[in-house]
């Protein structure tokens, strides 16, 4: 291959690297509102909802049993707290979340 063709190959491959940029954006995109993974053929659009993060202190300190002898019962030798243990120990069961990462979507070839 000559430095023309090869030029020729790589101004190609831009190109084309733009055009599955903007489809894959617009697949992600459809997938996002859609909320959920879809397969076609060999193609699959993974829809993750996004992690959660928990507020187990807020959810311990409000609770009607939490008192010095909980708090005690779970706080490390490093001066912390074992929040999510506390609310386990307490029988807690609404956590409020404190953040929760956007959904995502990926999409790669299954062969």
């Amino acid at each position: 291959m000559d430095n023309s063709e090869l030029a020729m190959k790589m101004l190609a491959w831009e190109q084309a690297k733009k055009n599955l940029d903007t489809l894959e954006k617009e697949i992600e995109e459809a997938v996002l509102a859609l909320g959920k993974t879809q397969t076609v053929g060999n193609v699959r659009a993974t829809f993750s909802n996004g992690r959660k993060t928990y507020d187990y202190e807020t959810a311990a300190v409000e609770h009607p049993l939490f008192n010095p002898s909980t708090r005690a019962l779970f706080t490390k030798v490093v001066e912390t707290v074992d929040w999510k243990a506390a609310c386990e120990h307490l029988g807690q069961e609404e956590i409020p979340v404190l953040k929760q990462a956007e959904p995502s979507v990926s999409v790669k070839l299954l062969k």
